[in-house]
């Protein structure tokens, strides 16, 4: 009897749970042992692949709803594929010209562009897309940047002691010229340097509203007052969009997960606090990363892996998008763990990058002048 190689016959096992765990997400249908034999071309006998398949279950990576039925991926299946697939799949490059393409279109218009991201990301995923910028809690501020991306838009940039970066773009119904712009960032850079989050609405409204400014830079102002009024309050920290999705896709009729999201979603603090988890842990994972050019990393949990026990049937994938190394936020995709895992990956690691590359923007003006 010939005895296999151990990294030889650990490569047919991987092979085997790789290709029963994209059949399953494919089709939706448990996994038999006929169906590898006949579909597989592993070149193994049916015998072979029912030991593999025995040994699969034993370890935790299949199970069988029935006695009689195919196997399903759980979410350790569900793991060991998506940990080979992310060192293996890259996004196509004619989608990613594509995604490019339709970011660049968005972006023109600057008010709201966390929205267009969170629906782009669920367009081009069929599944729920999701953007949340970072906390600012009782911070005070380290730096204050304006930056003009057009007649009558602006992005500010609020860098706190903490670490943390706000961002927030401002639609103007009146031109703002870019020269007026800069130099309103340099004066109120020195004005709320080290000054409480808290304190900020005030200072602008005594100090900069209503000095005979013109009429692009009086509104800009009045609309950091009331950004700044509600940045604690966190109203606009979460964009998710296609959750219709997720009902569209309801699997056997399981209405009852459908309810579990909503129920989840409604209290929104919980989903808060997990994507704020997600988010410090990216930016851990990153750091420890330290891969030169390599400002983030995707991360993938799957079913049970999540902190929150009513999306034992949901992953999530997601990323922080930094500026300068540190994490401003985080962009994701919430939908089924029945998911095509590559391209979820792919499509919010290029997300993540173009959002990088457009907030960086800001580090390209001399603010010393």
């Amino acid at each position: 009897m010939r005895v296999l190689k151990p990294e030889v016959a650990q490569d047919r096992k991987d092979k085997i749970l790789n290709w029963v765990v994209y059949n399953y997400v494919s089709t939706g249908r448990p996994v038999s042992s006929e169906l590898i034999a006949e579909e597989g071309r592993f070149n193994v006998s049916s015998a072979t692949i029912r030991n593999i398949l025995k040994e699969l279950e034993e370890t935790g990576y299949l199970y069988q709803a029935h006695t009689s039925g195919g196997r399903i991926p759980s979410d350790k299946g569900y793991r060991a594929y998506v940990d080979n697939i992310q060192r293996l799949q890259r996004l196509a490059a004619v989608e990613k010209e594509h995604l490019e393409g339709e970011y660049d279109r968005r972006i023109e218009q600057l008010d709201g562009f966390l929205k267009h991201t969170s629906r782009m990301l669920a367009d081009m995923s069929k599944w729920a897309g999701f953007v949340m910028s970072a906390d600012t809690d009782l911070d005070s501020i380290k730096r204050f940047d304006l930056i003009s991306m057009g007649p009558r838009n602006v992005l500010s940039v609020m860098f706190s002691h903490s670490g943390l970066i706000k961002h927030a773009p401002f639609a103007l119904e009146h031109p703002a010229d870019k020269a007026s712009v800069k130099a309103l960032a340099l004066k109120l850079n020195k004005r709320l340097k080290d000054m409480p989050v808290s304190d900020v609405p005030g200072i602008i409204f005594s100090e900069f509203v209503s000095k005979g400014r013109d009429k692009g830079l009086e509104e800009l102002l009045r609309k950091l007052v009331e950004y700044f009024k509600g940045l604690s309050k966190n109203d606009d920290a979460l964009y998710l969009e296609g959750l219709s999705r997720i009902y569209a896709n309801l699997e056997d009729g399981n209405i009852e997960d459908f309810r579990n999201i909503a129920a989840v979603l409604e209290q929104k603090e919980r989903f808060f606090g997990l994507l704020r988890e997600r988010l410090h842990d990216c930016a851990g994972k990153t750091k420890a990363l330290a891969q030169p050019g390599k400002r983030h990393i995707v991360d993938v949990t799957i079913g049970s892996e999540n902190s929150i026990k009513e999306f034992k049937n949901f992953s999530l994938v997601s990323s922080s998008y930094c500026i300068n190394d540190k994490a401003v936020g985080l962009v994701g995709i919430l939908g089924y763990k029945r998911m095509e895992y590559p391209r979820m990956i792919s499509l919010v690691d290029t997300v993540s990058s173009m959002m990088e590359d457009m907030l960086g923007e800001w580090d390209k003006i001399d603010f010393d002048e």
